[in-house]
């Protein structure tokens, strides 16, 4: 069973920002079927991260836009930075975990030792309260290689479940102030509340991207320089 764990400077602080803006958050009907009493629906354009554009910068080969095109990348624009009051918890959240995700960048999915860099990519985010009664069945991810789980409120016993390939389960190693870090492709779920203490997760999608560094593309120039078409500037952009 692989997984990792993380925490945060200053995590009470952190903690108790977070608390009073997802308490702010507007309960009531939402966008999917969840066995959950009060959370983020995430199947809409607010569930992006909004205020780290570095974790949104994504592009495609060129051709997959222009057949006439041989070489070079198209740069997808980012998701619209969203006003809504009831998304400042995401600004508040990343100011607090973006540099875990550095972290585990160089020390899990992308090591040193590859001489590579690396680029982070957040697909979605919400947060689910969960009140006594409240409870998640067993599933996984798509399109994404990790899933993030940042524990505000834990009380003892309703960490999170995990299933690994070989069918092993276990409960996470985890407190409250910690984040978690899993393959995507693990099973797992959320135990039924037990405790009247609420339990509160902000969760999260995200990928690890390879990426020459620019003695890498140095090279390349050298000894291919008819498959060399980057913007070496671009390299500088991703932490080696």
């Amino acid at each position: 069973m692989k997984y990792w764990t993380y925490t945060p400077n200053d995590v009470e602080v952190l903690n108790e920002k977070l608390r009073i803006k997802i308490d702010e958050f507007p309960k009531g009907k939402q966008s999917q079927k969840q066995a959950s009493s009060h959370y983020d629906g995430y199947n809409h354009p607010k569930s992006l991260n909004i205020n780290y554009p570095e974790f949104q910068d994504k592009r495609g080969y060129a051709m997959w836009h222009n057949p006439s095109a041989t070489t070079g990348y198209v740069n997808y624009p980012p998701p619209r930075i969203d006003p809504d009051p009831h998304q400042q918890y995401k600004t508040i959240f990343w100011d607090g975990i973006a540099p875990l995700l550095h972290k585990f960048s160089r020390d899990v999915a992308v090591r040193p030792e590859t001489r590579l860099n690396y680029q982070i990519f957040v697909d979605i985010m919400w947060f689910h309260q969960m009140y006594m009664g409240d409870y998640d069945n067993w599933h996984n991810h798509f399109g994404c290689q990790w899933i993030g789980i940042y524990y505000i409120d834990l009380p003892e016993g309703e960490a999170t479940e995990l299933m690994d390939f070989d069918g092993k389960v276990e409960q996470a190693k985890v407190k409250e102030g910690e984040l978690l870090i899993f393959p995507s492709g693990y099973a797992h779920r959320s135990p039924p509340k037990i405790h009247e203490d609420n339990k509160t997760i902000i969760a999260f999608n995200f990928s690890v991207a390879t990426k020459y560094s620019q003695e890498m593309l140095v090279e390349l120039q050298k000894t291919h320089p008819q498959n060399y078409f980057e913007d070496v500037t671009q390299t500088k952009k991703f932490k080696v």
